[in-house]
């Protein structure tokens, strides 16, 4: 009589946030051990920015760090502060007090969160941002309701685009999501084309390239 083989027990895939950090070269990780001063001094430049698109103002920003790794934590405070600068170059009355908040809430983002949190930092970024022009907090009605539609949204774009991580990636659905929902609460931002505009992809050793909607094919 045969014997029937036994089950094996899979045990789950399991690795912790500073097995991962440890695992792989600081420069490499969105936790890396340059992101604090890095996001203080990205942060800090970003109030100069006289532009009114946010495409354009955070690729000019960030084209300007000489050696600085393509992914990392200040895209989790830039993308929002960005954002609320040009509306603020665009004439809307957004105060430094408004920056500060977005840039301080978007710290609050751990490193890696797009694979650990399923929270992608970048695109929560843009919902800090969007949250503090709605006046949302978490016992608002309609402004919680409209952040978690605009949330959901950008989540959708971004696992749609799929691919690799990648920070400049998750910058640009957030800024793309973004400027439509704005408009829909009466803030407008120029009109900028996102796709094949990526001009970060030799830096990132895990480009997607042509699977990317935001590579840069023939430009």
């Amino acid at each position: 009589m045969a014997t029937r083989p036994r089950k094996v027990r899979r045990k789950p895939i399991r690795i912790s946030y500073e097995e991962f950090r440890n695992s792989v070269d600081a420069d490499a990780c969105c936790a890396g051990s340059a992101g604090d001063s890095t996001t203080a001094l990205a942060t800090m430049v970003a109030r100069e920015i006289e532009d009114r698109r946010p495409a354009a103002a955070l690729e000019d920003l960030l084209s300007q760090g000489e050696g600085m790794p393509v992914h990392g934590v200040w895209h989790h405070a830039l993308v929002g502060e960005v954002l609320l600068v040009c509306l603020r170059n665009a004439g809307y009355p957004i105060s430094e007090e408004l920056i500060d908040e977005v840039v301080d809430r978007g710290r609050q983002m751990p490193g890696g969160s797009c694979g650990f949190l399923g929270a992608c930092g970048a695109l929560a970024s843009a919902g800090s941002a969007y949250a503090i022009l709605l006046g949302s907090t978490p016992v608002a009605t309609e402004a919680r309701e409209r952040l978690l539609e605009f949330s959901a949204k950008l989540a959708e774009r971004l696992a749609e685009v799929g691919g690799s991580r990648c920070c400049k990636k998750s910058s640009y659905v957030a800024l793309e999501v973004a400027r439509p929902a704005l408009a829909g609460i009466g803030l407008e931002l120029p009109s900028e084309e996102f796709e094949g505009r990526c001009r970060f992809f030799a830096d990132n050793e895990t480009c997607d390239l042509d699977d990317c909607v935001y590579f840069a094919r023939a430009r």
